[in-house]
């Protein structure tokens, strides 16, 4: 896991802890997540508070601006403070990726990355989430990326566990046992 991510993590706790002594923690990741869209939406406010060479004090001011604007609760309006003291605002994508995970765990349910050769229909969505949902034994929110290497088939990661059922794998294994039967 690259040092981004770890830091990333710990923020999340922080912030999931907070969420949880308050009693909603979902509550709490959807003004991170506002906070975080707004941020991303907007090249000028990106570049400020994404970029250290503008002083700490400026920052916080944008910042403090925009929760105000938003209607943030004191404790979000904290924790950016803190990024930005601590010069981690390009993190909060990350930040924000992590937490979500957490709340959804707390509620029950896991994020699957799967990846795929051409979009699904929802027909097809609605399988596939349907099938990792029985699979892991939990409600699965799907993240689907369109990903041409693939021939066909789909790629499933649920936390650690990988599931492929790519084409491209299942000719590999067909290649490998053919090769086993000639030797």
């Amino acid at each position: 896991m690259t040092r981004g991510g770890s830091i990333a993590r710990r923020y999340a706790r922080a912030l999931f802890a907070i969420g949880c002594e308050e009693g909603d923690a979902r509550a709490l990741l959807e003004e991170v997540e506002t906070l975080t869209e707004q941020i991303l939406e907007d090249p000028a406010l990106r570049r400020v508070l994404f970029a250290p060479i503008h002083p700490r004090a400026e920052r916080q001011g944008v910042l403090a601006e925009v929760a105000q604007r938003l209607g943030l609760s004191a404790e979000v309006r904290a924790f950016a403070a803190l990024l930005v003291e601590e010069n981690r605002t390009p993190v909060m994508p990350a930040i924000l990726d992590a937490l979500r995970q957490m709340v959804e765990q707390q509620e029950g349910r896991v994020v699957a990355e799967v990846r795929v050769a051409r979009e699904l229909s929802a027909e097809e969505l609605e399988r596939v989430t349907e099938a990792l949902s029985r699979r892991v034994g939990a409600s699965v929110r799907v993240s689907v990326t369109v990903d041409e290497r693939i021939l066909g088939g789909v790629v499933a990661r649920v936390g650690d566990l990988l599931l492929d059922g790519s084409v491209q794998t299942q000719l590999a294994s067909l290649a490998g046992s053919l090769l086993r039967g000639l030797a």
